[in-house]
C-alpha cells in the first residue's frame, strides 16, 4: 500500500516471525533512505502480527489484504492492484503492452538481462538500478520492465492461496463479495481514499513546487508546512494523509 504494508506469510514457528519482518523491512529502509540521500527510521510503529488458523480465518486474512487496496478507494477490483501480484498468477503481462523480445531494441534486451543475472545472482533491484534504466526506457517500456522483474521475483504460492476456495475465479469471486464490515482483523479503518496521494503528487509536480518525489523528504520543516496548508486547500486529503505524504512526522 502506499503508506503500510500487508504480508500473509506461512511460517512452522511464530518465533520466525521477528526475524523475517526485520531483515525485509531494514533492507527496504535503508534503500529507500539511501535513494533519497536521508538518514533515520522509516517505519514509525513495530509491526503487528496475528496467527490465523483453520480455513475461515486464513480465507479472512487473505481477502482482508487483498481487497485493502479497493477499501481505499485506489482500484474498483482487488485484482487491478499491480502490488497485490494476483494477476501474476494467470498473465505475462497483467499491467503492461504484450511484446516480443525479438522486437525488442538492443537497449532494452540489455536491461533484461542485467535484471536476469542480477536475480540469478541471488540479488535484488536497487533505487539506482532502477533510476538508470528508467531514464533509458519509455514510459511503455518501464512497465513491460517492471512486469517481467515482478515475474522473476515474485514468492506467491498461488496454489496454497487459491486451494482455500477451490479455484482462482471463486477467489476473485469471494474477494468482490466482501466488504470491509466482513472482516475480523483489527485495524485503524476509515472511508478515507489513498488516491488523494496521487492529487498531492500532480499538484506538487504539475506546479512545479517540487522537481520530482523524491525532494519531499528532504525539504526544510517549513517548507513542508507551507505545502501542508496548499494541499489542506487544493485536495481532499485528511490532515494526517498530508503529514505522512510531506513526512512532517519526521519533522516532529
Amino acid at each position: 500500500m502506499v503508506d503500510h504494508i500487508h504480508n500473509t506469510v506461512v511460517v512452522p514457528s511464530e518465533r520466525l516471525l521477528p526475524a523475517f519482518v526485520q531483515q525485509y523491512t531494514h533492507l527496504f529502509s535503508h534503500e529507500w533512505n539511501l535513494s533519497r540521500g536521508r538518514k533515520g527510521v522509516l517505519f514509525k510503529h513495530r509491526y503487528m502480527s496475528s496467527a490465523k488458523l483453520g480455513n475461515k480465518q486464513v480465507k479472512t486474512t487473505i481477502n482482508y489484504n487483498c481487497n485493502n487496496p479497493v477499501e481505499r478507494k485506489m482500484v474498483q477490483a482487488a485484482e487491478d492492484y499491480r502490488w497485490n501480484f494476483l494477476r501474476y498468477a494467470k498473465e505475462e503481462f497483467p499491467f503492461s503492452v504484450p511484446y516480443k523480445l525479438a522486437d525488442k531494441s538492443a537497449k532494452f534486451r540489455n536491461i533484461l538481462k542485467e535484471i536476469k543475472c542480477i536475480y540469478d545472482g541471488g540479488g535484488y533491484l536497487k533505487y539506482r538500478y532502477l533510476k538508470r534504466w528508467k531514464a533509458k526506457l519509455n514510459p511503455i517500456e518501464i512497465q513491460q520492465l517492471t512486469d517481467y522483474a515482478i515475474h522473476l521475483w515474485n514468492v506467491v504460492d498461488y496454489e496454497e492461496a487459491v486451494s482455500y476456495y477451490g479455484d482462482y475465479e471463486t477467489m476473485l469471486h469471494s474477494f468482490h463479495d466482501n466488504t470491509g464490515s466482513d472482516y475480523d482483523i483489527k485495524e485503524d479503518r476509515n472511508n478515507y481514499s489513498d488516491a488523494v496521494y496521487k492529487d498531492c503528487s500532480r499538484i506538487l509536480i504539475g506546479d512545479a513546487y517540487v522537481k520530482n518525489l523524491f525532494e519531499i523528504p528532504l525539504l526544510p520543516l517549513s517548507r513542508k508546512k507551507y505545502l501542508a496548508e496548499l494541499l489542506h486547500y487544493r485536495t481532499t486529503a485528511r490532515p494526517r494523509q498530508i503529514e505522512k505524504y510531506l513526512h512532517l512526522q519526521c519533522g516532529r
